[in-house]
């Protein structure tokens, strides 16, 4: 018999969350998957982020399996990245999504920024956009392993 799902958000390891992106989100990446990522909003990049910023890591557990995850980092003083995120197939449609940005969104308050961003693929775009991120460029794909992505932003 299954337990009661509580859909109840907790701060992991990046270790709990490195499984999951490699077998799920990013299955046979090519590049090192990289605690952050040194890439700021509108496609530049700036490698002092690894110096300058810490990640939080956010998971949803159902009978102890990880379900849904996210993270997220500064990119700026007044930037901070959603990176990461993933919802098992059965647990979409759920609100998971809307729980794991509203964990990222306090996060980002916490650190005094004013502008949540990240780059997600074309099947995650309804997601985000459900959570008040807006679209705020085109598809693209260079340099990106997983494309297309375009930007989208949320003002906290």
């Amino acid at each position: 018999m299954k337990s009661p799902f509580l859909k109840q958000v907790k701060k992991i390891k990046y270790q709990d969350i490195l499984p999951i992106w490699e077998t799920k989100l990013w299955p046979d990446r090519v590049s090192k998957i990289e605690e952050m990522s040194c890439m700021t909003y509108q496609r530049d990049y700036d490698i002092q982020i690894f110096d300058l910023y810490k990640p939080t890591f956010w998971g949803i557990y159902h009978e102890n399996e990880l379900v849904a995850v996210n993270s997220g980092h500064r990119t700026s003083e007044t930037d901070y990245r959603s990176r990461g995120l993933w919802v098992d197939i059965s647990y979409r449609r759920q609100g998971l999504t809307k729980l794991l940005f509203n964990a990222l969104s306090e996060q980002a308050k916490k650190e005094k920024v004013s502008l949540v961003w990240s780059c997600p693929r074309k099947a995650a775009l309804a997601a985000y956009e459900a959570s008040s991120f807006q679209k705020t460029s085109d598809w693209f794909d260079e340099g990106m392993e997983f494309g297309p992505n375009c930007y989208v932003e949320k003002i906290l």
